[in-house]
């Protein structure tokens, strides 16, 4: 002892003495101390859930304050396991659960140094300190809690084997930055799971154990170091490596590479809604009786949640709602997308950024893709079709996509398609609105044949048309059939039902539409397919929904049959894909709510366009509107309607999600069916006089085909006011009204192109059915764009940027260098290729690198 100082000896004295009254009291005091139960020794600790993708892939994590994952002991590198023992407790196999060597070492080195160097505890009384005695607690510190902490750990070492207890001990020990256990820390600090470490970085995360806050490779990475090659040198002093291995690893520089913790992860929305299923949803008590339980076990109990959402979909919904909606002041959109032979859910956007912070946007985690909890499902009344626990009142109104359910009850009634209703501007209909007049208007008071076939209605979606449908068929046979086939929010029973004033949610369109894909068969809408214990292994919940049979495959041909001619020739053209395909728009009164539902037989997907905070007016102009309007940006005339952003949104993302999908057909059901050619201004048959652009093909039951061909309207019909629309939608427009189209290209600095600037005649003049309107279309002066400057934008930013120059933008996903800078501008843009200000050919491709 001839290094110690003079002033150093009688603090040596008074720690051996100390030592020797603690054995004594120790001894003394091992009498009527508590003993190990059996929760004592049951090993089931708070463990991170996961939320696994349709390939098993994970998604996010969900844990409290405890970020844990128990592996066994056999995926644990024996270097680790090495490495803990020679730093924490070297005499680990030797001892029985207290170790006095070590805690007179311990003292003699307190006391030489003058402070607490060294504890004298053991993995086994670390354990039975952080587990039993002050589990999540910081234990008091005394002698009579040493001594309890001793007894249970030499009792649990007669327990337990030396494995069981090590295995134990490196699930539960603390590693700093919210790591608990050593998977958790080696995904933490490396960015691997603890089987790939490393010898260096197994000794790295062995010296943090002893202090997390002062050995944090993050903050500390020389004192992390240090302690590291401490522990090394440990190593090989008790015969763990070689002298080589650990001189080597020494040499190493401290390089942490933790694994993507953003608290961002890929479908958020759709997390949100199979977080909300497990908590509300009676299908899932398995998880827990109450909800504080299965809250509780959600983010404690180590779950492995696999649900059906496919990432790359999920990406190409997200990419499509930004592409159309990429400004901060364009209203949001909700998607959903649906397999509809199967239910599962393969996509789900709910709003604009759900990780965007409240000053950012106060309703970015308002989820409008599905129904409000609590109750969030149905539970069918045995030997009943009614459900009770529906989900409150939530979603917006449907507009016009809410019809197809009016339509498909008067084909089920044995209305046919062609059957003709009187198609004014405007009608009243005395008594049917509660006993008072209820007065229907067209959208924008458009007129029509003073009559028009169910076909034709459909396809040009005339209000006045589909309210005397209402009338004949009843608003309970369209509700009952809309809930069997879907929709589960409660709907109001009333005439105005088949004109989509009920608020329904995205998920419930997608769920009733995708039963029209598969001829009347519906399957529910499956969002997690099983839940499996971790701790157990066992499968706890399985998804057993099976379809039903709920329409006639007859009658759901001939609907969709209608809703194909939507989207070839009627307000769904902006949608159309190239293949096979059916839906409907919808625009809620005064364009407060936007939709379109459409669908093919692989997928069916629904979408909404409006504000987030409620029914507010999307019009290019508030002046004169007393009730709640925005400004909005539209690219058709008078608001935001069904056909323009929500059919472009759907058709952005129906293309890339069935990109290498064969496109395939409607199957035919085996019933009598009948193929005629019909003058689509009429709906009566087409004559050798029927211009071919007014000559389509469609489909009825047998025996309700038109028989007869129709007179035209008579000269003298309103010219539609074009002005502003995108060039198909405008000869699209005119052609509707029986006009034919001619377009003229006019250069123009002003307008961007494809737009009408004018018209002859104008818009609101009359001219003779068939005549000619004239167009003049916005375009180019020259082909020449500038690259504009897009560093420092989010990607939507810079993808609308470089698409209003009249470019084409190539992402790149790829961090800057420099990890606090790519994490300070996650999301935005750092490089571009071309630079701004390069001139180059309109259409070409600008490269953009974003920070992820």
């Amino acid at each position: 002892m001839s290094h110690l100082s003079t002033r150093k000896i009688p603090l040596l004295i008074a720690a051996v003495a100390l030592f020797l009254s603690s054995c004594a009291s120790l001894t003394k005091q091992f009498e009527d101390l508590p003993r190990l139960t059996r929760r004592d020794l049951r090993f089931k600790l708070a463990q991170s859930s996961r939320i696994l993708d349709s390939q098993g892939n994970i998604i996010t994590t969900l844990h409290e304050a405890e970020n844990r994952t128990v592996i066994p002991l056999k995926q644990i590198p024996k270097d680790l396991q090495n490495a803990v023992i020679s730093i924490e407790d070297e005499r680990f196999y030797e001892h029985q659960g207290v170790d006095l060597r070590a805690i007179f070492r311990a003292l003699l080195a307190n006391a030489a140094s003058g402070e607490i160097k060294e504890g004298g505890s053991t993995l086994t009384q670390q354990y039975v300190k952080n587990v039993i005695i002050a589990p999540g607690e910081i234990a008091e510190k005394t002698l009579r809690r040493k001594i309890i902490e001793a007894a249970l750990a030499r009792q649990l070492e007669k327990k337990l084997t030396k494995k069981q207890i090590l295995e134990r001990y490196l699930n539960t020990i603390y590693f700093g930055e919210g790591a608990y256990g050593v998977q958790a820390a080696a995904l933490t600090y490396f960015g691997v799971p603890a089987h790939s470490l490393t010898l260096a970085q197994s000794a790295t995360l062995a010296g943090i154990i002893r202090s997390p806050e002062e050995y944090d490779p993050y903050k500390n990475k020389r004192a992390s170091k240090d302690r590291r090659n401490l522990v090394l040198q440990k190593m090989n002093e008790l015969g763990y490596v070689s002298a080589g291995r650990a001189t080597k690893a020494a040499k190493q520089k401290i390089q942490v590479r933790p694994a993507d913790t953003s608290d961002e992860y890929p479908a958020p929305y759709f997390v949100d809604y199979v977080q909300r299923l497990i908590k509300f949803d009676p299908r899932f008590s398995a998880v827990g009786d109450t909800l504080q339980d299965r809250q509780r076990r959600l983010l404690q109990g180590g779950l492995r949640i696999y649900t059906t959402v496919d990432l790359d979909d999920q990406a190409a919904a997200e990419t499509a709602v930004r592409s159309q909606l990429p400004y901060a002041d364009d209203p949001s959109a909700s998607l959903v997308s649906i397999d509809p032979n199967t239910g599962y859910i393969k996509a789900m956007v709910g709003g604009r950024d759900y990780f965007a912070t409240p000053k950012e946007d106060p309703y970015a985690k308002l989820n409008l893709a599905v129904p409000a909890e609590p109750n969030i499902g149905c539970t069918q009344i045995p030997g009943t079709k009614d459900c009770v626990n529906r989900a409150p009142g939530s979603g917006r109104q449907a507009g016009s996509s809410f019809k197809p359910f009016a339509l498909a009850a008067a084909i089920d009634q044995g209305i046919p398609l062609s059957k003709t209703y009187k198609a004014a501007p405007c009608m009243d209909f005395p008594g049917a609105n509660a006993g008072g007049n209820w007065h229907v208007c067209n959208y924008e008071g458009e007129s029509f044949s003073n009559e028009i076939s169910l076909l034709e209605a459909t396809v040009h979606s005339v209000n006045v048309v589909y309210a005397q449908l209402i009338l004949e068929v009843g608003p309970e046979a369209v509700v009952d059939l809309a809930h069997d086939m879907g929709i589960n929010t409660p709907l109001l029973a009333s005439p105005s039902v088949a004109l989509g004033t009920n608020a329904i949610n995205p998920l419930d369109m997608a769920s009733a539409y995708g039963t029209f894909a598969t001829n009347g068969l519906h399957h529910p809408p499956v969002a997690i397919t099983r839940i499996v214990d971790s701790t157990t292994g066992k499968t706890i919940y399985e998804d057993e929904s099976k379809s039903e049979r709920v329409l006639d495959p007859g009658v759901s041909y001939l609907t969709t049959s209608a809703l194909q001619a939507v989207v070839e020739r009627g307000t769904g053209v902006n949608a159309q894909i190239g293949r096979p395909q059916a839906g409907k728009t919808g625009t809620a009164q005064e364009w407060r709510d936007a939709w379109f539902v459409g669908y093919t037989p692989d997928m069916v997907t629904s979408v909404w366009v409006g504000y987030p905070q409620g029914e507010i007016e999307m019009k290019s102009s508030c002046s004169g509107v007393t009730s709640s309007c925005l400004p909005t940006r539209t690219i058709t005339s008078g608001g935001v309607v069904g056909g323009s952003f929500p059919a472009l949104i759907w058709k952005t993302y129906m293309l890339r999600a069935l990109s290498g999908v064969p496109a395939s057909a409607f199957s035919v059901p085996n019933i009598g069916l009948v193929h005629v050619t019909i003058d689509t201004r009429t709906g009566c048959l087409a004559t050798r006089f029927t211009p071919s652009q007014y000559q389509d093909d469609a489909t009825f039951a047998k025996g309700t085909e038109p028989e007869a061909s129709c007179r035209t309207r008579p000269p003298g019909v309103k010219v539609p006011d074009v002005f502003s629309f995108p060039v198909d939608d405008a000869i699209a427009t005119l052609q509707r009204a029986g006009f034919s189209v001619e377009r003229r290209d006019q250069p123009s600095a002003t307008y961007p192109p494809g737009r009408v600037i004018g018209q002859e005649p104008d818009g609101g003049d009359k001219a003779p059915e068939g005549s000619t309107v004239i167009i003049y279309v916005s375009v180019r002066e020259n082909n020449d764009a500038t690259v504009p400057d897009v560093l420092g934008m989010t990607q939507s930013q810079a993808e609308a940027t470089i698409a209003n120059a009249g470019l084409r933008s190539k992402v790149i996903y790829e961090n800057e260098s420099g990890k606090g800078r790519a994490r300070k501008n996650r999301g935005r843009v750092w490089k571009q290729s071309p630079s701004s200000g390069t001139q180059v050919d309109r259409g070409s491709t600008v490269t953009i690198w974003v920070n992820r």
